[in-house]
């Protein structure tokens, strides 16, 4: 069961839903429709965005349904739910990274010490980033990307004065006054 579940098999329900791109880590809002048991459609002025391997959120609840993007059209993405999953997305250790180049913005929690740099590989889990400085910040830190409209958590799985690893804990938070 995935936790689309209460909009299923009713084609004219829709509702507004987050979706992350764990391919190219952009995030947009979209309206789902036509929930199955197999997938779903997104509809978004940015849809085209997204690439393959999508998280959706549904509401403010902690869990995303994990799905993959078959087809893009306009502004409808016609995705499915993979075949004997859990439906949420859940750590995992070893994972697909994908070679990206994104700007990013890490900081502590509090936003008194920022370092910029740049994304240059990222899973639905983790990232690696590089930058000058990055033993200056704490274990736990807020990374800010353009795309997203909040901070994500994240926390130092190994790091170097240069580079390192981050592990995403996806959760957000207003960003600091």
């Amino acid at each position: 069961m995935h936790g689309l579940a209460h909009l299923q098999d009713q084609d004219d329900i829709t509702e507004e839903v987050l979706v992350i791109d764990f391919d190219n880590l952009v995030c947009i809002k979209a309206i789902v429709s036509n929930v199955s048991e197999w997938g779903c459609k997104l509809i978004a002025d940015d849809v085209n965005e997204l690439r393959k391997n999508i998280g959706i959120r549904v509401g403010n609840t902690g869990k995303l349904t994990k799905a993959q993007v078959t087809a893009v059209k306009g502004k409808e993405a016609a995705v499915v739910f993979p075949r004997g999953d859990t439906g949420t997305v859940q750590d995992k250790r070893r994972e697909r990274r994908n070679k990206v180049s994104i700007p990013v913005k890490i900081a502590d929690k509090e936003g008194i010490t920022e370092i910029s740099g740049t994304i240059v590989d990222a899973g639905q889990n983790g990232c690696r980033v590089s930058a000058s400085g990055l033993k200056a910040l704490p274990e736990e830190v807020m990374l800010t990307i353009k795309k997203f409209d909040k901070p994500v958590a994240g926390e130092f799985v190994w790091r170097n004065d240069n580079s390192a690893g981050l592990r995403l804990l996806w959760e957000t938070v207003e960003a600091a006054s």
